[in-house]
């Protein structure tokens, strides 16, 4: 049987897929109308099971009710008989699963699909060797678990718990343990990390082999010898500081089987068959050939296989298009330098501490490269440093961490001649585990799109209620190129479609919203969302990327997310029941300036009986544009008004945007989103020019500001100077796009605040389209002075009163704060006299 297991593992959008399972309901549950959306799923029981086997895995988790079918991004498993336990409200459910003799090997990723909802990612583990359930006690060396040679030990570390295992091995035959324990990804359910420390020990309790961590298997670890002499051997799984908990799961993998740490070359071209030596086994090194997928995926990996026995975890290769070139050693120093071109891959390991390889390339004066070492990725142990040295050995670039932790440098070649690329390690180590690849390419565009977390570490899932929408946000990283990127979709659950709007397209951000259909058939399917851009000038280079999902598989401490992080290129959509609310935007018929601010109308429908609270929250705002976010429509309301505010330098655009609406159906929140709507933000319709003025505390004046019409409008707006100082008043003034300047009369108090006010500025409301185009234009400054003293003149003899003549007073001139002082100055002096 072990003769037809495949000897390759990968994760490529063609090779996902979901099985249906027949749900068993009981009674009652089969017409109930069941919100209970974004269904938990925590445990499984078992959590793994070796190729062929047909077994009962317990789900455990909440809001269950519902659930219809078992979803696997991995080919290979078959479901059936899903079974919803009625005694355990929802939180429990049981289902046949079946592995198929050629399910790839190591993790499945499992979702429960209910009438509402999808539940986040579970693993399931799919060995070659029978599993072993641990028995206690086994905690003591003296009273170790007996087991056959070949198995999958399922067991549990407590705190300070040791578990030992007893085997019997002959001489000259491997003896390998390696453990998933981290890599499992269940430490979240305890308190503390499970970091495995691993053991083969002899009779006399000496260890033959031990290791705690591993590059290759990140912090779990594996311990291999050449077994001395027939006999029983000793195998020790704990904790490295003898933590532990409940949720400290690992399989232990225990037999003959190889475990190379290794892999030259390390990646290969998609279609090709790839001769692969794996490097660092006990048994010495060994070649083995594989089949590189035709559609690159995102991760691939060679099961190593010695005496028909497989390593049960691949060693991870790389898959690019490049020619490959293997070092040629010696390759210490720039004259031994192997000869590679451009572009192309070099392959090597450093053999050793004092090992350092050397390749040259032949580049023209202005060529430009972009220099990528590929070793942390493949789980290499190298923390590779890079340099590009001339013909006189003159460094002339370098990079140590820019991919953290593998090295990344661009060169532009300064004249024509040989370029000679040196790689060592940064710690001075070496040994078959410390291999690379280096891939030279010409620089070209190049492009990675991700969707955004909607919290911390959650990935969105797209769950669409029948005739509603959903969506997301992604992020393109644009390498090389600038402009529009245009998005497709394939595979998607009937009737739904995708929407992008072109407003977006040249942003670094931009929404993405998947449409349900009215009576959409409830199911999910696996898309592949796609992001292209073609060069305006050269219709036929085009790049495309996917959106990439990253999950994160096990974070560091504190919630750190450094430990482990898997990017899946498909994302799951489903397409669930009815939900009693409905919302819209209502589009506003005028945009708004810089400076200014708006009301954006959102009204809900609602079913008859739904009279929750709807929280409210713009998606993504255009730039330089911010919303509240506290807004609600609240129990018995149909619409809410959400306050949006323009800085002064927002990029004059238009934009499409889309509310998330928020609301608790049954026992659950449910999310949708209004469709889009255009949101223009446009430049201010006038300008305005500010005098600096003074006035006396308890006088008046008369404030001019002068206007610049920019934009025409129709009718009259509304001018507010607004800012003033307390018990400082004024009135409202009427412009018309004809008016050069208004003049706002002021009048201030005996107690209004002396000095200079800055904050003066003028809200102006014009009406378009029925609807108020608010701006705020400032600033300008108003001094409020202290009076001056009372003159009291000297009396003048009397004459006879002249006849008087009407005369008509003049305007009243408004001081600056220097005239006003050389006024109070002159009647001093004429006081004086």
């Amino acid at each position: 049987m072990w003769s037809q297991l495949p000897t390759l593992q990968f994760r490529s959008a063609s090779f996902l897929f979901c099985m249906t399972v027949s749900l068993v309901l009981f009674s009652g549950l089969a017409t109930q109308q069941v919100h209970a959306t974004d269904p938990q799923l925590s445990t499984l029981t078992p959590y793994g099971a070796k190729l062929g086997d047909e077994i009962v895995v317990t789900f455990n988790g909440d809001r269950l009710d519902d659930a219809e079918e078992i979803l696997c991004n991995e080919p290979g498993l078959q479901f059936s008989e899903l079974t919803v336990l009625k005694d355990k409200k929802g939180k429990q459910i049981t289902v046949k699963v079946k592995v198929l003799p050629n399910a790839v090997l190591g993790t499945h990723r499992l979702r429960i699909r209910t009438k509402s909802g999808i539940s986040k990612l579970a693993n399931f583990f799919v060995g070659a060797y029978p599993v072993v359930n641990e028995k206690e006690p086994n905690t003591d060396f003296t009273t170790p678990q007996t087991i056959e040679i070949n198995v999958t030990v399922h067991g549990r570390i407590d705190r300070e718990d040791v578990d030992y295992f007893a085997v019997k091995a002959k001489k000259g035959e491997r003896l390998t343990i390696e453990v998933e324990g981290l890599r499992m990804g269940t430490y979240y359910q305890g308190g503390t990390f499970f970091d495995p420390y691993v053991a083969i020990m002899n009779a006399s309790r000496f260890e033959l082999d031990a290791c705690d961590d591993r590059a290759l298997t990140r912090q779990d670890g594996f311990a291999s010898i050449i077994v001395p002499e027939d006999g029983t051997y000793y195998i020790l799984v704990r904790d490295a500081s003898y933590g532990g908990h409940g949720a400290s799961l690992y399989r232990a993998h225990i037999g003959n089987f190889a475990r190379p740490v290794g892999t030259l070359p390390s990646g290969g071209k998609p279609g090709e068959v790839l001769k692969v030596k794996l490097l660092g086994d006990v048994a010495g090194d060994f070649e083995q050939a594989v089949t590189i997928p035709s559609v690159k995926p995102l991760e691939f990996g060679i099961f190593a296989k010695s005496n028909n026995l497989f390593t049960p975890t691949w060693n991870p290769l790389w898959v690019s298009s490049l020619n490959n070139v293997i070092e040629v050693e010696p390759n210490e120093t720039i004259a031994q330098a192997t000869v590679m071109s451009i572009p192309s891959a070099a392959n090597g390991y450093l053999s050793s501490a004092e090992d350092s390889d050397y390749f040259k390339v032949t580049m023209k004066k202005n060529e430009q490269v972009d220099i990528d070492v590929i070793a942390r990725r493949v789980r290499s142990s190298i923390d590779s440093v890079v340099n590009v040295y001339n013909a006189k050995g003159g460094r002339l670039a370098g990079d140590d961490d820019r991919k953290r932790p593998d090295s990344w440098v661009r060169f532009k070649a300064p004249a024509d001649g040989d370029y000679f690329i040196k790689v060592i390690d940064q710690l001075g180590k070496g040994g078959p585990d410390y291999y690379y690849r280096i891939e030279v390419t010409p620089v070209t565009p190049k492009m990675t799109i991700t969707s955004n977390e909607v919290t911390r570490y959650v990935q969105p899932d797209v769950e669409i209620p029948e005739g509603r929408r959903v969506a997301f946000l992604a992020s393109v990283k644009r390498e090389n190129f600038g402009g529009a990127v245009t998005f497709t979709a394939s595979n998607l659950p009937a009737g739904v479609t995708i929407e992008a709007p072109e407003t977006w397209a040249k942003d670094g951000v931009v929404p993405i919203m998947f449409h349900a259909p009215a009576k959409s058939p409830l199911g999910a399917k696996f898309a592949t969302v796609t992001g292209t851009w073609v060069n305006p000038g050269n219709a036929k280079q085009i790049v495309t990327a996917r959106i990439v999902q990253e999950h994160m598989r096990i974070r560091g401490r504190n919630q750190n997310n450094y430990i482990w992080k898997e990017n899946f290129d498909v994302i799951p959509i489903v397409t669930t029941q009815h939900i009693p609310f409905d919302v819209k935007i209502i589009e506003p018929k005028a945009p708004v300036v810089r400076g200014g601010s708006m009301q954006l109308r959102v009204v809900a429908t609602r079913d008859e009986g739904f009279d929750a609270d709807i929280q409210l929250l713009l998606l993504q705002t255009p730039p330089g544009v911010n919303a509240s976010r506290s807004i609600k429509i609240v129990k018995g309301k149909n619409e809410a008004l959400i306050p949006m505010n323009a800085s002064g330098n927002a990029p004059i655009r238009e934009s499409h945007i889309t509310v998330r609406a928020i609301a608790r159906v049954g026992n659950a929140n449910i999310e949708i989103c209004t469709p889009f709507v255009k949101y223009r933000v446009a430049d201010q319709y006038m300008k305005l020019k500010y005098v600096t003025s003074a006035v006396e505390r308890g006088s008046s004046l008369e404030f001019p500001i002068q206007i610049e019409n920019v934009t025409p409008f129709e009718g009259k707006a509304k001018v507010e100077l607004i800012g003033l100082p307390n018990k400082v008043t004024t009135v409202p003034q009427e412009i018309t796009k004809d008016t050069k300047e208004v003049v706002f009369p002021i009048k201030t108090d005996a107690t209004s605040p002396l000095g200079e006010h800055k904050n003066l500025f003028c809200r102006i409301t014009v009406m378009e389209n029925g609807e108020p185009v608010l701006h705020n234009i400032g600033t300008g400054r108003l001094r409020l002075n202290k009076p001056a003293p009372k003159i009291v003149k000297k009396a003048a003899p009397k004459k006879a009163a002249p006849k008087k003549v009407a005369a008509v007073a003049p305007k009243k001139k408004v001081l600056s704060r220097l005239e006003m002082l050389r006024e109070q100055q002159k009647a001093i002096r004429e006081n004086a006299k």
